[in-house]
């Protein structure tokens, strides 16, 4: 029975030039290096309606992002409105008169801030 290679005691450098402790399992494959492939990039997607993405402007965040699912939500007819207590907002930072303008900005159609 063949088992996988694991790194002598000690510790040793693996095929793919990374350093495992001794009794790890060893990389047997020079191409397959954990720092460079690990790690994915983003898209730059961002959520601006109820399941529609798009990328973002240079410098702009998501409108929708800033309210959506927190303090206040999108309706059957599209259009989004406030559900959550002036005591929540006050919590996070925010008042109903702030939001509700982020909420109208929605509403109206803008996108990105």
């Amino acid at each position: 029975m063949k088992t996988q290679a694991r790194a002598k005691v000690g510790g040793e450098f693996g095929a793919n030039g990374e350093w495992y402790e001794g009794g790890k399992f060893l990389n047997t494959v020079p191409e397959n290096r954990k720092k460079e492939g690990s790690a994915r990039k983003g898209t730059g997607k961002q959520e601006i309606a109820p399941y529609t993405w798009e990328v973002a402007p240079e410098g702009k965040r998501s409108l929708y992002r800033l309210f959506a699912n927190a303090f206040a939500k999108v309706g059957t007819d599209g259009k989004a409105f406030i559900f959550c207590s002036d005591r929540s907002l006050a919590f996070y930072g925010h008042t109903r008169e702030d939001m509700q303008k982020l909420v109208d900005r929605w509403n109206a159609g803008e996108r990105w801030i």
